[in-house]
C-alpha cells in the first residue's frame, strides 16, 4: 500500500476550492478566508437546474465576480458526489495539486435549530477523507 509522501513546503501548489451553495453570509465568510489564505482560489456551485445555475451566476455576477466560480448541474439532488467527481477529475489533471476544500458550516446556538440547517458539511467531509491531497476546511459562521 503505497501513502502520501513527504513534502517541503515550497514543494506544496495549492488551491483553495470553496463549496459555496448560496451567497449568504457563511458562503460569504468562507470566501473571504480563502482569499486571506494568499493561493488561488475557485468556487464551486451544484446547482440542481439550468435555471438555477444561470440564477447563481447571475447573483455571483451581481456580487461582483471577485473570484472565478464553477458551476455543476447535478439534476438529481446530489451534491456531495458531484463535488467529490469534481475534486478527482482536478487531481487526474493535476496530480502535484493540494486541494483545500473550504466548506461554509452554519452553527445554531440551540442544537435543536441545527436540523433547519443544511447538514451537507459533514457528508462531504466524510467522503473527501479518502482523497489524497486533499484538505477540508469548515468555516463556521455563528447564527
Amino acid at each position: 500500500m503505497s501513502g502520501e509522501s513527504e513534502e517541503l513546503p515550497d514543494e506544496v501548489h495549492n488551491l483553495a476550492l470553496v463549496a459555496v451553495a448560496t451567497l449568504d453570509l457563511a458562503g460569504l465568510r468562507a470566501l473571504a478566508y480563502a482569499a486571506s489564505l494568499g493561493q488561488p482560489v475557485l468556487a464551486l456551485h451544484i446547482s440542481l437546474t439550468d435555471e438555477e445555475a444561470e440564477r447563481s451566476r447571475a447573483y455571483w455576477t451581481a456580487w461582483g465576480d471577485h473570484l472565478p466560480l464553477e458551476i455543476i448541474v447535478s439534476p438529481y439532488r446530489a451534491t456531495v458526489a458531484p463535488l467529490v467527481h469534481y475534486v478527482e477529475a482536478l487531481h487526474q489533471k493535476h496530480p502535484d495539486l493540494t486541494l483545500t476544500v473550504i466548506l461554509p458550516e452554519i452553527v445554531t446556538r440551540h442544537r435543536r435549530h441545527q436540523l433547519l440547517h443544511n447538514r451537507t458539511a459533514p457528508r462531504l467531509r466524510r467522503a473527501l477523507r479518502p482523497l489524497p491531497k486533499v484538505v477540508v476546511t469548515t468555516v463556521p459562521f455563528h447564527v
